[in-house]
């Protein structure tokens, strides 16, 4: 590479990029929280495609990067690719990633034990004394505003907050480097289509007549579909402020028609119409998206079948999916990584030979990270999480089975994004689910359990804000090639820095920005899942688990070997009858709480798209495409614009997209 090619990588991440994506991140570190905790109001960073990211995105491309255009010092599109990635990465650690859990909990033990729950008894000579603060009286001020003259006790929170964000880096380490070891398999070798990251290519693509705007500003189907959730949102949002103004309904609870049995097993049956996940639905095969909604309804049925033979189906602890979906969807997972691992053994192999010395034919000079780095990266990110874990009270064969399970789990729910296209994800199950039916709780024991309430709680309970996905659309993003500007690549290993820096960055900030919050106005007083319900979701079930421990469960076990047998049929199946109309991911994903919230909008997306391509073909689904991004710029604007009215107006619970 000649000496002007080596000049032209290094354009993309630029230092005013890098600051530009640092600010912007600071933002949403503070937007994210105000948003979640006070204003009660739509989560901006709680799918993987953050309406926050997105939000502030555009506000710079047309905003900012318009008037710089004319003064000929705009941002070019690979610098903008990069502002998008630093700020994306990072996007869910204020909410449901890290902060938004971590602050309420470390608080929760001393505020909500009680002489009842027996709390105080039952597993506080558990938690060591640097896990988190033990002063009762400033617990309470978090939970309940500080009284007059008061101020925030930053020393009593310092310490804990450092060593969680140790553990929470050392996981983010683990994660970016298994995105690295993965990314040239899904993106190059099986090119996954990775519909998340459509949207900001769409925003940035350019062609012989674009000057100021980009065409996809002027396209008319873009603003048709726009115009749709605008309207209906705008429309709505007015109802809140003015109820005297009629609302449109985007909400219907169809189990309220199932009211006997067995048919009343269902509920949760909603029909909501999300239209950001219309738009992208529109974007994935028809196969795909039939699979989606299909095996939504296959796991419905087979809880109609249990009620009326008679037999229980209750609910996963703590999640909306039935127990024996949950553990059919288990064994799917495993079997998904497990065969994407198969597929990828040959790369597997060139990592393996890079990383020994033994590989010089294997090119790594396009990762963000070496393979050698990445690999003993990963190693040392996992050897910290359990040298903390054992140093807090568990055992090492408890952490390390929590760990390959978790990260089994996020590889899959990673795979799913990249392939699926799935707004959010969550599973109905945690590491420990798995383990208990095989081991029962008490060999793990009461240490293990406690430390791994927090963990789990934090970290793996509610995935759909976690990091690993916005890494893996980053580095797909990063391609030189689909920037529409060969002559300006990002250069990866400048951009892996400042990713690392906009996530220490995201920590911190989000922290502070909660902790005033919290004393300022009283977590009690605000959002009810943050400060109420979840911060004792881990230890009610803990308690539960101390009072009445569980046995192993052979009839877990047997639904979880039941999904992984399945999964591997409908594999080969589809691998080998190219007309066979059920995808893999359909089943994976079951009736898992996003599909809970999106079947009906799934569904919608499936129809219109085989509808144009029944009737208009290839070149109409080509040239309506625009019109259903549309829809999704349409309801993420509109949630960010509502925000700020909202916040300016001091009302709360105003949420338009998700629950």
């Amino acid at each position: 590479m000649n000496s002007a090619e080596n000049g032209a990588n290094l354009q993309g991440v630029t230092y005013r990029a890098i600051i530009t994506g640092i600010i912007c991140t600071v933002f949403l570190a503070v937007a994210t929280p105000v948003s979640d905790l006070l204003v009660q109001g739509t989560w901006i960073a709680a799918c993987h495609l953050p309406i926050g990211v997105v939000f502030v995105f555009v506000l710079l491309v047309i905003g900012i990067n318009v008037p710089l255009k004319k003064l000929g010092i705009s941002f070019s599109n690979s610098e903008l690719i990069v502002i998008y990635c630093i700020m994306l990465i990072p996007a869910g650690i204020p909410s449901l990633g890290l902060s938004a859990y971590l602050v309420p909990i470390l608080a929760s033990p001393p505020y909500y034990a009680t002489v009842e729950n027996e709390w105080g008894t039952l597993f506080s000579q558990y938690i060591p004394d640097w896990i988190a603060p033990t002063n009762a009286r400033a617990m309470r001020h978090f939970y309940e505003g500080l009284p007059g003259g008061g101020s925030v006790p930053w020393t009593m929170w310092v310490k804990p907050l450092i060593l969680w964000s140790i553990f929470a880096l050392a996981m983010y380490l683990a994660m970016i480097c298994l995105c690295v070891i993965l990314r040239k398999q899904w993106v190059e070798r099986e090119r996954l289509i990775f519909p998340l990251v459509q949207l900001p290519l769409e925003i940035l693509k350019e062609d012989k007549s674009s000057a100021l705007i980009t065409p996809f500003f002027k396209n008319r189907l873009m603003w048709a579909g726009f115009a749709i959730p605008a309207i209906i949102h705008g429309i709505n949002g007015l109802h809140f402020h003015i109820p005297a103004i009629p609302q449109l309904k985007l909400f219907f609870d169809l189990g309220a028609y199932f009211t006997s049995k067995p048919w009343n097993v269902v509920r949760p049956l909603w029909a909501i119409i999300h239209f950001s996940a219309i738009g992208f639905v529109y974007l994935l095969p028809v196969q795909l998206s039939f699979s989606l909604w299909f095996f939504y309804f296959f796991f419905h049925a087979q809880s109609v079948i249990g009620r009326a033979m008679g037999k229980p189906i209750t609910n996963a602890t703590g999640y909306s999916t039935k127990g024996f979906a949950a553990y059919q969807m288990a064994g799917a997972l495993i079997v998904l990584v497990l065969i994407a691992a198969w597929r990828m053994r040959s790369h597997l192999a060139d990592i393996f030979r890079k990383t020994f010395g033994i590989g010089a034919d294997v090119d790594d000079s396009s990762e963000v990270l070496s393979y050698r780095f990445a690999l003993f990266g990963f190693i040392f990110g996992t050897l910290i999480m359990c040298i903390w874990s054992i140093a807090a009270g568990v055992s090492l064969a408890v952490i390390l089975t929590v760990l390959i399970l978790f990260y089994i789990t996020m590889i899959a729910m990673t795979r799913m994004i990249s392939e699926g296209g799935m707004l959010f994800i969550q599973t109905p199950f945690r590491p420990l689910d798995l383990i208990i039916p095989v081991t029962g709780s008490n060999v793990i024991g009461p240490a293990s359990l406690t430390i791994l309430a927090y963990q789990e709680m934090i970290f793996m309970f509610d995935i759909r804000s976690s990091l690993m996905p916005g890494v893996m659309d980053a580095l797909k993003l990063s391609e030189g090639s689909i920037l529409g500007n060969a002559k300006h690549p990002v250069r990866r290993a400048r951009l892996g820095i400042a990713v690392i820096l906009s996530i220490i960055v995201a920590m911190v900030v989000s922290y502070v920005t909660i902790l005033v919050i919290g004393y300022r106005y009283g977590g009690a007083n605000l959002s009810r899942w943050f400060f109420v319900g979840g911060p004792q979701v881990p230890f009610r079930r803990l308690s539960d688990m101390l009072f009445h421990p569980r046995s192993p469960s052979g009839v877990w076990l047997a639904f979880m070997a039941l999904g992984a047998v399945f999964m591997v049929f409908l594999t080969l199946m589809r691998s080998r009858l190219f007309w066979f109309p059920f995808h893999p991911i359909g089943y994976a994903m079951g009736c898992s709480w996003p599909m809970i919230q999106l079947w009906f909008s799934i569904f919608l997306g499936w129809f219109f798209k085989s509808i144009i391509l029944r009737y208009g073909g290839l070149r109409a689904y080509v040239k309506f495409r625009t019109f259903f991004l549309g829809l999704v710029m349409g309801e993420f604007l509109s949630g960010g614009v509502w925000l700020v009215i909202d916040f300016i107006a001091g009302k709360s619970g105003h949420r338009i997209f998700l629950f």
